[in-house]
């Protein structure tokens, strides 16, 4: 009959024969008490709040396929709050539950918010009488870029209607935010991503709620209204107006004797992030540089 120190050596060797991540949770977890001590001693939890909410957005972003029910992640989220108030006189874990809580609750932030912007997108080219009001205007090298709210597109129901549309258009020389147009224009449907990991615009355009991108075919009439515009749009339009405003006398001030200067468009996309007077060759500079973001 083995005796008492058989079965203690037989332990020991089990225990050695763990995976060594096994071996490391202990240490791993008095390194994380230790440094959440650090992190309450001086009064620097708060902010990790942001983190995990962005982390919980962040989440909802990579997994989220299809409907998306609030109830469970705000269920939960409510849940390990309160759990947090119930634990408080522990040290660790009422930050961990309230950490999990704000992840929960940023998850179902970025699922409300994907909720309230859905809207029908084209999926497949269209080719038809375009009616709505100019959102917003970009300048460009070449004519201008629009946003436009659609009041109608051809004879195509509401329900499949996009509610905006991105336009580029070469004669937009009168052309204002809030002006009513009616043209002929070409749409396809928002791109996807041109290689895995690549920048995704229908993801952007989405969130914007722009439905279709494409061109103005033809001269744009600006007509009076059928109704007036609702005040949000008159609103975003009066900003972007300003906006436009205040690039062109940016560009022009940092500009040379031959007029607007690469120079003065990056200063003027850095201040407005209207970035339309930037050429081609330039952005092809400043992505190379990987500084791009700064004028998005």
């Amino acid at each position: 009959m083995a005796g008492p120190g058989a079965g203690t050596g037989l332990l020991v060797r089990g225990f050695r024969a763990l995976p060594a991540p096994v071996l490391l949770l202990p240490a791993l977890g008095s390194w994380f008490s230790a440094g959440l001590a650090t992190e309450a001693a001086q009064r620097r939890l708060f902010p990790w709040l942001a983190v995990a909410f962005g982390a919980g957005a962040l989440l909802f972003l990579t997994v989220a396929d299809g409907p998306v029910f609030l109830a469970a992640p705000l269920g939960t989220g409510a849940a390990l709050a309160g759990a947090a108030v119930a634990l408080r006189a522990r040290a660790v874990a009422p930050a961990l539950l309230l950490a999990l809580s704000f992840v929960f609750l940023g998850f179902g932030a970025a699922a409300y918010r994907t909720a309230s912007v859905a809207a029908p997108a084209l999926a497949r080219t269209v080719i038809a009488p375009l009616h709505g009001f100019v959102e917003a205007l970009e300048e460009r090298e070449e004519g201008a870029r629009l946003v436009v709210r659609v009041v109608r597109l051809g004879e195509m129901p509401v329900s499949e209607r996009p509610a905006r549309v991105r336009v580029s258009y070469r004669r937009a020389d009168g052309l204002k935010p809030g002006d009513y147009i009616e043209a002929k224009a070409r749409l396809l449907p928002p791109p996807e991503p041109a290689r895995p990991g690549g920048y995704d615009f229908a993801r952007d355009a989405y969130f914007r709620g722009i439905g279709a991108v494409g061109s103005l075919l033809g001269q744009a009439a600006v007509k009076p209204p059928p109704e007036p515009a609702p005040l949000g749009l008159r609103l975003a339009a009066g900003l972007d107006e300003a906006r436009n405003a205040l690039t062109r006398r940016i560009a022009e001030s940092n500009g040379g004797q031959d007029g607007i200067t690469q120079a003065g468009a990056v200063a003027a996309a850095l201040v407005t992030g209207k970035r339309g007077l930037i050429d081609q060759p330039t952005n092809d500079a400043l992505r190379a540089a990987g500084i791009y973001h700064v004028v998005v």
